[in-house]
């Protein structure tokens, strides 16, 4: 091979791409222009490899220019994404501050009542008792009274038969 024609492997090799990437970029007025074939292989004549390079390294020129701005892009983004999230965030954490609040008051709230509850119960359960230990002196009053008024009629039935039927 002379030094003027390289192989597309050699070129692609050159360059840090692939064969394919060549086929791909490369039109057929090109590859009939400036592309001869030898064997299986096809040669690049000088012309059409500063074509060539000029393409990839455009294009690369382009990607890199375009990954700077899409990187810019993206951290702008990103930055963006993050700050709407903090804010999101906030939002979020006043509105728990805010529930916090209102479900301290509702316990407060409802720790009185089970204070005033147990309070309740509790003088309710002495008027119980109180009214428990006056009906059992009421019963005993009663009962005393049933005593004293069955006491006469049990000395009637000590007496025999006799004293009963003469003396009423």
């Amino acid at each position: 091979m002379s030094e003027n024609l390289k192989t597309i492997r050699e070129l692609a090799d050159e360059l840090g791409i692939s064969k394919t990437a060549i086929h791909k970029k490369v039109s057929e007025t090109i590859k009939r222009k400036h592309f001869s074939k030898n064997g299986n292989r096809f040669l690049i004549d000088e012309k059409g490899q500063e074509l060539i390079k000029s393409m990839f390294i455009h294009s690369e020129y382009e990607e890199r220019k375009l990954g700077v701005s899409d990187n810019e892009n993206n951290d702008n983004e990103k930055k963006s994404e993050v700050s709407e999230l903090v804010i999101v965030l906030k939002d979020r954490i006043l509105v728990a501050d805010e529930q916090n609040k209102s479900k301290d008051k509702q316990i407060e709230r409802l720790q009185k009542l089970l204070d005033q509850q147990q309070i309740l119960t509790l003088q309710a359960n002495k008027k119980i008792e109180q009214l428990e230990i006056k009906l059992e002196k009421e019963d005993e009053q009663t009962d005393s009274r049933s005593k004293k008024e069955e006491s006469p009629k049990s000395s009637k039935e000590g007496k025999n038969f006799w004293q009963k039927l003469f003396f009423k």
